[in-house]
């Protein structure tokens, strides 16, 4: 298992995860996530990824961060090749929860959400042509409590308003229109198969490969 594919599950399954551990627990799960914060280079950022993950090998069988782990923790050997790739935005949220109360499910899902809605995006008016022509799943839309739709930048044609072909393919296949929070998060958190943030490589990486990175988390699901 990676590092981002770990700070993913445990992003979306925290609630379930803390409810299963205790004052000591927490407080040592702290220190290794936060030690995977730190770590810089490949060799130490997949041990501080096997250190929390002996952690969570605790957890009951049937909690998913703890059956995903018990059934496919896998980890890189020598300290070579790709960089590890460690989506610290992720860590900044868990660490924050960590020092706190347990945060509710819904408190998970708002701390995702305003990080979503930090990025550049474009209100309705500026994307009035690309959403007349797009089905529900081709574009991602997110509101926004005070300026209501906003439609993440990274979607358009730069300097016009016309949406990428390739946005409009992946945004299909993660459902975009029935999650458009999910299909966000995937485009805009830190993807080990791309060794990036996906929103950020458009122009800078064959868009076959972001293509095959979303079908690979589809294939996966």
């Amino acid at each position: 298992m990676t590092p981002d594919q770990l700070i993913a599950l445990l992003h979306r399954h925290w609630a379930q995860t803390l409810a299963e551990l205790d004052a000591d627990e927490r407080a040592q799960l702290l220190r290794r996530v936060a030690a995977l914060g730190d770590a810089v280079g490949r060799g130490p950022t997949l041990r501080a990824v096997r250190d929390v993950g002996r952690m969570l090998h605790r957890l009951p069988a049937h909690h998913p961060v703890g059956a995903a782990l018990n059934d496919a923790v896998r980890f890189a050997g020598p300290d070579t090749g790709r960089e590890a790739v460690v989506d610290r935005a992720r860590l900044v949220d868990l660490l924050g929860f960590l020092s706190g109360p347990p945060p509710t499910a819904d408190e998970i899902l708002d701390t995702t959400r305003r990080r979503l809605l930090r990025a550049p995006a474009r209100g309705a008016d500026a994307a009035l042509a690309a959403v007349a022509d797009a089905a529900a799943d081709d574009l991602i839309r997110l509101h926004h409590p005070e300026l209501g739709h906003r439609y993440p930048e990274f979607q358009f044609t730069p300097g016009t308003d016309e949406l990428r072909p390739v946005v409009r393919e992946v945004n299909r296949l993660l459902l975009a229109g029935q999650d458009p929070w999910g299909a966000a998060d995937w485009w805009l958190g830190g993807n080990t198969w791309l060794d990036g943030v996906p929103a950020e490589l458009l122009d800078a990486v064959p868009h076959e490969l972001i293509l095959a990175a979303a079908r690979a988390l589809v294939e996966d699901d």
